[in-house]
């Protein structure tokens, strides 16, 4: 049953068989103000992935948990003194709640990278537990909404490592975009930590763990078939998008070629009728 859905620019947008609370028609599922603020940012880039507990190891329980978890987080944060919120939460029975409108509010979950992301948690035990049934609604969830903000389905290839991130997601990710872990872009600045963590958190070490989101569902993200993996730190999503901006200025279309896959990029592939890169990389290119 598919009802409600995610608040994207004041319109609500329904996720396929899925329950999605909203701001718009659910009283409790909001950010308190002080958990996020306008955007500061004409386009949203990337979609950050957490979980709400961030326990390493995990594992995976079969089937639908009892719910409840949404508004339980939407209460959380509202009682956080520490003012943090995401935009989204996937419940354990497979349905979920949006906070914030995704496209216009910059809820406060990947620091630097607030205005540039759109953030979604998936509801863990304190086990390390995942319901299969959260993991497939938060999955679906997250894929509608960087479908409504235009933001391709791309992620960044390579195991975990154990505190590195991305190291162009440091200063909020302005030229990366796509679905990355919080794990992948959290950083700490020693300097601003007590001097018996410092070397525990170099400059531009990672300050979440690898259960934020975890392996599982970051290799659930990759494995759909719509979803590319480049390898960030080393550019590959930037010249991969260069070549297929030339070949759209070669189908005349007037982009931009820098390599990033923002708002006129996307356009021009739908105009074209194009449903992703790979879909345009198969094409034949129209005679001059």
């Amino acid at each position: 049953m598919t009802k409600g859905g995610l608040l994207v620019a004041g319109v609500v947008i329904p996720v396929e068989g899925m329950t999605v609370h909203n701001p718009l028609d659910t009283a409790w599922s909001k950010l308190a103000p002080g958990d996020y603020r306008k955007r500061r940012t004409s386009w949203v880039r990337h979609a950050i992935v957490h979980t709400t507990k961030g326990i390493w190891p995990q594992h995976v329980i079969p089937g639908l948990g009892p719910g409840g978890k949404d508004k339980l987080l939407a209460d959380f944060y509202r009682g956080d003194p520490q003012h943090n919120g995401a935009h989204a939460g996937a419940d354990d029975d497979g349905t979920g709640a949006c906070f914030a409108d995704i496209a216009t509010d910059a809820a406060y979950q990947a620091g630097m990278s607030n205005d540039n992301s759109w953030g979604l948690e998936f509801y863990q035990l304190g086990n390390g537990g995942l319901y299969e049934a959260g993991i497939v609604g938060g999955i679906k969830m997250l894929f509608a909404g960087c479908e409504a903000l235009g933001i391709p389905l791309q992620v960044h290839r390579g195991p975990y490592r154990n505190g590195q991130i991305i190291k162009r997601m440091r200063h909020g990710g302005d030229d990366c975009v796509g679905i990355f872990g919080h794990r992948d872009q959290s950083w700490i600045e020693a300097k601003n930590l007590p001097a018996a963590e410092r070397e525990r958190f170099k400059d531009g070490r990672a300050g979440r763990g690898r259960g934020d989101p975890g392996d599982i569902i970051t290799m659930e993200i990759a494995a759909d078939p719509r979803v590319e993996a480049f390898d960030f730190n080393q550019g590959e999503d930037l010249r991969v998008w260069e070549r297929r901006q030339r070949k759209l200025r070669a189908m005349g279309e007037d982009v931009t070629v820098d390599g990033v896959a923002g708002p006129g990029t996307m356009a021009a592939l739908r105009r074209l009728g194009f449903r992703d890169g790979r879909e345009l990389d198969r094409a034949v290119e129209r005679p001059e």
